[in-house]
């Protein structure tokens, strides 16, 4: 499934890259949110009846949504607009999902092209334990690599919620606290581009606070779940960080790497100190 907006430059690549799949048996979904450049005719252009077109206002979560809602298969890859497939991707993908069925999302690494080089997503591989927790670090998966398990998100009632330039960060918190499982493939399986034109550069300080905000989410329910003898002490500590904070003398990042510390000190993963 894939989103694009004023893609003109780059979505031609993007789709003649799903098209080249070695895995060929899918449907691809192309989400027009509301381009007025030539994306849409680009996208027509292509005479390949794997290919459905969606037409959709400009609003890029409502967009996703859109796509998720129309994808009629098993399992759902997203994909961007300015990205490129490996070949093997879908192939690889599918087969792991075929072969563990309580994965709810495979990502794999990725190959960073454009204005930078190099790999991108290589902290993380394989079967990712504690994701909730872990996320309380950041959004370590790659969103374009992933691959979705459709029955998951229509059992849970999940989709993307408006969280701007972080709803994927939001979708795999979502998933992780209600015992979904990551898995990462080691291997780039997507070829990702880095421009001055992408989210995460021309909206980083909406990103950051939307991130945050998430961060904030994950603490907070973390403490509500220890069954640790200092978790009263702990929450005392966290009060007193948001009240810095309000006061300008402690910033939010600080605030959750402190809280990462004193979380990872009680050893909840290993100890079962979380309920």
């Amino acid at each position: 499934m894939l989103c694009a907006y004023n893609a003109a430059q780059y979505i031609g690549e993007a789709i003649q890259s799903v098209l080249q799949q070695t895995y060929n048996d899918f449907e691809l979904i192309v989400v027009d949110d509301g381009s007025t450049d030539d994306t849409l005719s680009i996208i027509e252009s292509f005479r390949d009846e794997r290919i459905r077109i969606i037409r959709g206002q400009h609003n890029y979560i409502h967009s996703l949504n859109l796509g998720l809602r129309k994808c009629r298969g098993k399992y759902i890859a997203r994909m961007d607009a300015d990205d490129k497939m490996m070949p093997e991707r879908l192939e690889k993908q599918f087969a792991i999902m075929e072969k563990h069925p309580d994965i709810s999302v495979c990502f794999s690494w990725a190959m960073a092209f454009g204005s930078q080089v190099g790999r991108v997503g290589y902290n993380a591989k394989e079967w990712v334990d504690n994701a909730f927790f872990w996320l309380l670090t950041g959004n370590f998966l790659i969103h374009p690599t992933a691959m979705i398990r459709k029955s998951f998100l229509q059992e849970h009632k999940l989709h993307y919620k408006n969280y701007p330039y972080a709803e994927d960060y939001k979708l795999w918190v979502d998933v992780s606290r209600i015992g979904g499982i990551f898995y990462v493939i080691p291997t780039p399986l997507l070829m990702y581009r880095i421009s001055n034109t992408q989210v995460s550069e021309m909206y980083h300080e909406e990103q950051h606070a939307t991130t945050l905000l998430i961060k904030q989410e994950i603490v907070e329910e973390l403490l509500n779940r220890m069954m640790h003898p200092q978790t009263k002490t702990i929450k005392k500590i966290y009060k007193q960080a948001l009240l810095l904070n309000n006061a300008g003398l402690m910033y939010g990042d600080e605030i959750a790497t402190l809280m990462y510390h004193l979380i990872t000190r009680t050893e909840y993963f290993n100890k079962g100190n979380l309920c």
